[in-house]
Order: structure tokens, then C-alpha cells, then sequence
């Protein structure tokens, strides 16, 4: 009776600003990589070290250390798959197992772990080949495809890699390859219903430009990243896909206004996606979490429940209650988020706008007046209209004031703070008001 409340809940409102999420700081340098059902975290932390080191984070617990450079996957019985410096490791309960050559990057309800296993190279040591594989309890299933190949006389120059990157309850699992020595990568899927012996027995998902697959479902959808090809007419960039298996109908995700390229990393069995999308704030380009419900086709930036201070660029994960982990800023430092889902008793406000020109505080870059513009000659991020800074020295003083008389009477863009078209005694106003203080305040430099 819960999932379907929540199910509904989420269907509903995944496309209003009236839904709730709590934003919780996991920490300075954190990057998470997934969310269970009971809302335990796992990733890797001190990020800006190397090697990086694994963790599990749960909000009875707060964050605990693993043996490893990154926790990847954990299930909804609390068992982890993840990274060492040389190679995967498992832990379940106490119980924890590593292995050299392979990596562990998706694991299902019964355990099962998608990854691969490193092959060898009689050759070239550096072009070592990857094979898929799957560990079901103690023992690795390899499918021993991966090829070498030599580049004129030389043998052994180019490798086959091929990466699983998770795995669901019926045992479809995705991910990508690509040849070591060259560029590019496909998307890929193993179908539990076909015999793997040879490269052909690899499905090639349908996505423009290659790219890779990162999430699937229970429902058998999947999501990722296309390739990208400058070669094209038009370009084609690297965005975020939503890939029904069942009936091979491929969905590219829109953008965040103005945005070109965009990612998914994770789809929960709602059929919500998340990842990073890039929008146009200002007149900057900025990375930003999106949430995408597919019921609606309606894409959300997560940035609207985003607290003071913060930028929210990466969303990773998502679990079946809506709960979403994932990257971004804190003062401009690296910091990991959470973002959990509340069922709300009453409508809650839209993102605050406090000048109510059509642009949330946290993307207007002026909050205090009203600007529906968003004017910004300078490219500073503060908007013409609170910015009489000329000198760019984030006071407005005398210097400020000699620039403006220099300019006075003339259509010098600016000075010219109410877009007019002249620098005049209403601009001057405006300077009189903003004088001894710094610009803004502007949501793009918070």
C-alpha cells in the first residue's frame, strides 16, 4: 500500500514546483553514486585526494568508511558493490570479498553484480582487454569476448573493453564499450535469454552516436548518454536518453533552457530519471541536476529546492521514494547532497522569486528588482539593473562614479542600468541608490 502511495505521489507531482524535498549536506567532497529504498548513500569520499575512499552514509549512521576507492551500488538489503585500486569488492553485512582485475559497478535485489573482468594480453600490457561480466554469489560469470588487435605490424595495439554498469532483478544488464587505442563507445545490453560466445551475441542499443547505457529498471528501461559527432549537419551532442527495451522507442530528454548537452545516470522503477543537464543562467552556461518524469515528459531543475549557497550540478541517483542523491557547490567548494522526498499535506510555494519577474531567486541575477529582461551587458553575472560596478572591483564607489559622468548623456550599455537606450538622470538615480555598496545580489553569484 506504501509504493502505490508513493508511486502516485511521485506521478502527480513530479512535475509541479509544489512537491517537497529536505536538502541534507553530505559532506565537502563527497560524491555519491547510489541510493537504496531505506535511503542509504553509497559513494566516495575526499575526492580531492588519491585514491579516494569508498563509504556508506545513512541518516542513523551519518557516513562510514569502506575498504575501497568508491562504493558504486547497493541493493534494498544493504549490500554494496564497489571499486578498489585494483580492482571490485563486495561487502554484505560483515562480510566483505574483493577481487583483482574486475570491476563492480551495478548489483540487484538477489545480489547479482554487473562489472567485468580484465583479460589478458600477450602483447601489450597497457592494452589489456575487458570482458563482460556478472557475479552471481561466489563465482564470476565472464563471457570471454573482448578481442585485441594489432595496428599495422604491431600486435596487440587495440583491446575491446566492455563495462557493465548495472544489472536489474530480472538479469538485463547495460552498459558500454569501446575499443582501448580509439575513441568512441556503444551502448550495450546483455539479455539473460541469450547465450553470450561471441561479440554478436551483445545487444547494440539504438542510441545516436554510440554513448553509453548507465541505469535499467525492472521495467526494462534504460537510460544514459549519446555519443556526440561535431561531424554532423547538425552537430550532434551528447544528451541524456530514455530507451524503452521492451519496445525499442528511444526518448531524447530535453534540455534545461539553453542547454546543449545533458546525461542520465539513474531511473528508478517509476520511470523518473535523473542526471546533469546544461542551462543557460544569465548569460553563462552552468551545469545543473535535472529530474525528468517520464509519465508527463516533464523535466524539473533541481536547483529550485536548492539552499542558500548552493549549486546543485550532478543528480546520480534516485530510489523508489523519490529520494535523490547527487553532486554540486556549497560556497564553491564540492559537496554531495541528498534531496528527500516528502508527501506533502498542503501545496507547498514555488521556488521564492523575490522580485516576481518570472526568474526564481536562485537563477534571477538580480533579486531585489524586478528585471524580466535579465539584462547583463557585462557578462558579470549581476544584471544591469542592481549592477552600477563599472570597474568591476564588486564596489560601487568613486571610481564608479568618474566612470559614469564619462559616460553621461551617451548610449554606453553599461551604464545605461534601466535599458533605455541613455545613460540619463533616471540612470543616475539608480547610481545614487547603489552607491557604497557591492552589486546584486544575483542568484548566479551567491
Amino acid at each position: 500500500m506504501k509504493n502505490i502511495l508513493i508511486s502516485a505521489t511521485l506521478l502527480a507531482v513530479a512535475s509541479s514546483p509544489t512537491f517537497a524535498y529536505e536538502l541534507i549536506d553530505l559532506g565537502e567532497n563527497i560524491e555519491p553514486k547510489a541510493i537504496n529504498y531505506s535511503g542509504v548513500v553509497v559513494g566516495s569520499s575526499n575526492t580531492d585526494q588519491y585514491p579516494a575512499t569508498a563509504f556508506r552514509w545513512s541518516s542513523g549512521n551519518a557516513l562510514e568508511v569502506i575498504d575501497g576507492t568508491s562504493a558504486n551500488a547497493v541493493n534494498d538489503n544493504g549490500k554494496i558493490a564497489g571499486s578498489t585500486i585494483t580492482g571490485a569488492f563486495i561487502l554484505d553485512g560483515n562480510n566483505y570479498r574483493d577481487w583483482d582485475d574486475h570491476g563492480a559497478f551495478g548489483i540487484n535485489q538477489s545480489g547479482a553484480v554487473s562489472g567485468y573482468s580484465v583479460g589478458e594480453n600477450p602483447f601489450q600490457p597497457r592494452s589489456l582487454p575487458y570482458n563482460p561480466a556478472i557475479l552471481n554469489g561466489e563465482i564470476w560469470n565472464v563471457f570471454d569476448i573482448a578481442g585485441i588487435y594489432p595496428r599495422g605490424t604491431r600486435e596487440g595495439v587495440y583491446a575491446d573493453r566492455f563495462i557493465l554498469n548495472d544489472i536489474n532483478d530480472s538479469g538485463y544488464a547495460v552498459g558500454y564499450k569501446y575499443r582501448y587505442g580509439l575513441t568512441g563507445s556503444a551502448a550495450i545490453l546483455i539479455d539473460p535469454n541469450i547465450t553470450v560466445n561471441d561479440l554478436a551475441d551483445v545487444i547494440y542499443l539504438p542510441t545516436p552516436a554510440g554513448g553509453s547505457a548507465s541505469d535499467i529498471n525492472n521495467n526494462n528501461m534504460i537510460v544514459g548518454t549519446t555519443g556526440s559527432n561535431s561531424g554532423t549537419i547538425p552537430v550532434t551532442y551528447s544528451q541524456a536518453y530514455f530507451l524503452d527495451y521492451n519496445t525499442n522507442s528511444l526518448t531524447i530528454l530535453p534540455t534545461l533552457e539553453g542547454g546543449l548537452r545533458s546525461a542520465a545516470y539513474a531511473v528508478n522503477d517509476y520511470n523518473q530519471v535523473v542526471g546533469t543537464s546544461e542551462a543557460m543562467v544569465g548569460t553563462t552556461t552552468v551545469n545543473h541536476a535535472f529530474l525528468w518524469n517520464q509519465a508527463d515528459d516533464t523535466l524539473v531543475d533541481l536547483n529550485g529546492w536548492a539552499a542558500e549557497g548552493w549549486i546543485l550540478s550532478s543528480a546520480t541517483a534516485i530510489n523508489d521514494n523519490g529520494d535523490i542523491v547527487g553532486t554540486g557547490t556549497l560556497n564553491g567548494v564540492e559537496h554531495g547532497f541528498l534531496l528527500t522526498f516528502t508527501l506533502p499535506n498542503e501545496p507547498l510555494p514555488a521556488p521564492t522569486d523575490s522580485d516576481e519577474d518570472g526568474y526564481p531567486n536562485y537563477q534571477d541575477n538580480c533579486i531585489d528588482k524586478s528585471n524580466p529582461d535579465q539584462t547583463d551587458t557585462d557578462g558579470d553575472g549581476y544584471g544591469n539593473i542592481c549592477d552600477a560596478d563599472l570597474n568591476g572591483d564588486l564596489t560601487v564607489d568613486l571610481s564608479d562614479f568618474s566612470s559614469f559622468r564619462i559616460v553621461f548623456a551617451t548610449a554606453d550599455p553599461d551604464a545605461d542600468f534601466n535599458g533605455d537606450g541613455t545613460v540619463d538622470l533616471t540612470d543616475f538615480s539608480l547610481f545614487r541608490v547603489m552607491f557604497g555598496n557591492p552589486p546584486g545580489p544575483s542568484g548566479l553569484n551567491p
